[in-house]
């Protein structure tokens, strides 16, 4: 399995970013957002499935809605 190295970079700016905003919006030190990084990227991903999915539910619901 050949690494990425576009993939890799942009993953780790993504979490670097996130770590920062949650720093930022908690008024936390970036050292304890660090810390808990692991898990602000978890719950990140979580929101963003719940996000897309419950979108992409309603999208169903009104394209079924429109066929009637």
């Amino acid at each position: 399995m050949r690494l990425r190295w576009p993939v890799l970079l942009a993953s780790f700016a993504v979490c670097a970013a996130l770590t920062a905003l949650a720093a930022w919006l908690l008024d936390w030190s970036f050292q304890r957002a660090a810390t808990l990084s692991p898990i602000i990227v978890l719950v990140f991903g979580a929101v963003a499935f719940l996000v897309v999915l419950w979108s992409r539910v309603l999208w169903e619901s009104i394209r079924t809605r429109r066929r009637r």
